[in-house]
């Protein structure tokens, strides 16, 4: 929210039964409060980057990228999660319609002669990570030039990871990391 809405333009002050102007006051008080309550809401924290490429073995690496400025590492295909570059800024509380950019080149293995794709841009939503973060901002590589953000304090193969089996590919869920959580979490 803006403190530039219609709700928290100044409005002429109200007299009261004694003349004197109370209708400023109660506006910059209410102006202050709302301050406060958005300086909390705006709270940055600085996570780390990683990277997965869910491109086949036979496709393209991601030879660079990086989400709203902050670089990831070099991801061969079928390969990621493996390394982190630190650090880009989330809002500590996930906010409806949040979105990022992410830019990112394409590289081939030694001795491959094909020419890479141009490299590309996107602006993608985050979607809600309430219930398992905040944690790293993992960048995911599709084919045909696709890539989704998921944050998460959980790794790709964990149940809590909050992405679906079909998007996580080639990684499967390990469903006795959710056994061996579950017992520590008392």
């Amino acid at each position: 929210q803006h403190l530039d809405t219609p709700e928290a333009r100044w409005r002429p002050a109200a007299r009261t039964h004694s003349g004197h102007r109370t209708g400023s006051l109660l506006l910059m008080t209410s102006m202050l409060g709302a301050a406060a309550l958005l300086a909390g809401c705006n709270r940055k924290l600085a996570v780390e980057v990683s990277g997965y490429n869910h491109m086949p073995e036979n496709s393209w690496g991601v030879y660079a990228f990086s989400i709203n400025g902050a670089g990831g590492p070099n991801l061969q295909p079928e390969r990621g999660g493996g390394g982190f570059n630190c650090c880009v800024a989330i809002p500590e509380r996930w906010r409806p319609g949040m979105k990022a950019t992410v830019r990112w080149s394409y590289d081939v293995r030694y001795g491959d002669r094909r020419t890479p794709p141009p490299d590309q841009e996107a602006e993608v939503e985050i979607p809600d990570y309430s219930a398992v973060g905040p944690g790293t901002v993992d960048v995911h590589f599709y084919p045909d030039h696709r890539v989704k953000v998921v944050i998460s304090d959980f790794a790709i193969r964990h149940p809590r990871y909050p992405m679906g089996e079909e998007d996580k590919r080639p990684w499967k869920t390990d469903w006795t990391l959710l056994t061996h959580s579950s017992m520590h979490d008392d």
